[in-house]
């Protein structure tokens, strides 16, 4: 941790010098809304307590001192005192946009670089923190990963979801198996080719994540892609920026009907944060619905999106692989792209969705140990 050799007020805010020589300001609304007594800051919930509003924008302080590993601001006009922890004006010395994002870094790879395949083993995922921080750090990295070794049975499958985060209910159910019956209205449901996709491209707030394990196959074909989402969005943005800047511009509508249900939704095949970090790849032309843009607009559309399916349907990105029972594939549906050759015979999966956010929550929670 940084130390502190210099530090005052100015006017509106608090001036610290750390030990390498860098300045950091803040306001003093800032400090008064981040003081870490009791009655700003819940001590169990570390909700804050006060309320902008009960912020006097006029604040003035009186003194402002280091003590031990704390920084005490006096207040004028007997409005009390405020402390702030070292380490935490530290963790904000650079203003910055906030992120809302985890810190495990990409790497991004095609066919020839994802070598040996992201995996762990179901045994060390289930009994150790460790080997379930390993499984969801691959797939934060890569964008899926294998659980070795997990038990052929829809049962020790569902343990290893609920070992991640709870189970997301959607149109298909909570936890789920199929086979090639279309039981639901939807391809996925039969034995066809599925061309590299994201599911849930009609819903609002699209499945973050999607598990699958194989419990029986006795047929021929059925091989299971995965392709890096960020990956061709780099090729199409390095080879044609126009198409990059149509499809994270262009709002697609997406929906499911049947089952009783019409859903609809869009959004770009290519959706950025706040800080213009691409967070999000969702594309799936099954359930492309129907849309109409001014000519030149549509065109363009067409254009980009012709691209992205030739680099996302590119053998060279691809991974493929016949999913073998004992084999429970974890990945990130807002990153990787799916897809299935065809097959015949015989071939049950099982599986679900869980939520973007529970994933990144077990991350920090592992990260802050």
């Amino acid at each position: 941790m940084a130390s502190i050799t210099a530090l005052g007020t100015v006017q509106d805010r608090l001036e610290v010098t750390w030990d390498d020589g860098e300045t950091s300001t803040y306001p003093l609304e800032w400090v008064r809304d981040h003081d870490h007594d009791e009655a700003t800051l819940h001590p169990v919930t570390q909700q804050r307590q006060i309320h902008a509003v009960n912020v006097d924008p006029a604040l003035t302080a009186e003194s402002a001192a280091v003590d031990g590993d704390t920084v005490t601001v006096v207040w004028r006009g007997g409005a009390g005192t405020s402390a702030v922890p070292v380490a935490f004006l530290e963790r904000f010395r650079e203003p910055a946009a906030p992120a809302g994002r985890i810190t495990v870094t990409p790497t991004l790879w095609d066919a020839a670089t994802l070598v040996p395949t992201p995996s762990t083993p179901y045994d060390a995922i289930m009994t150790t923190e460790e080997g379930r921080t390993a499984y969801l750090t691959q797939v934060a990295t890569y964008g899926f990963a294998l659980a070795t070794g997990t038990p052929a049975t829809a049962e020790a499958t569902e343990e290893l979801v609920k070992r991640i985060a709870y189970v997301r209910e959607s149109i298909f159910g909570g936890f789920w198996e199929f086979t090639a019956d279309l039981s639901k209205a939807d391809t996925a449901y039969t034995n066809l080719e599925l061309l590299a996709h994201t599911d849930g491209t009609y819903s609002h707030d699209a499945p973050g994540l999607q598990l699958l394990h194989c419990l029986y196959f006795d047929g021929t074909g059925g091989e299971s892609t995965m392709t890096d989402g960020f990956r061709v969005a780099q090729e199409l943005k390095d080879k044609h920026p126009e198409h990059y800047d149509t499809l994270s511009r262009v709002m697609i509508p997406g929906q499911y009907i049947g089952d009783g249900s019409h859903l609809l939704s869009a959004r770009p095949v290519l959706r950025h944060d706040h800080m213009g970090q691409l967070v999000q790849v969702s594309y799936n032309n099954a359930d492309r619905a129907p849309f109409l843009l001014p000519h030149d607009e549509m065109t363009a559309f067409y254009a980009a999106i012709r691209t992205f399916e030739e680099i996302a349907n590119d053998a060279r990105l691809q991974w493929r692989h016949v999913l073998a029972p004992g084999e429970a594939m974890l990945f990130d549906n807002w990153r990787a792209l799916h897809g299935r050759a065809s097959y015949t015979g015989k071939r049950k999966l099982c599986g679900s969705y869980l939520n973007h956010e529970d994933f990144e929550s077990r991350l920090r929670l592992a990260a802050s140990v």
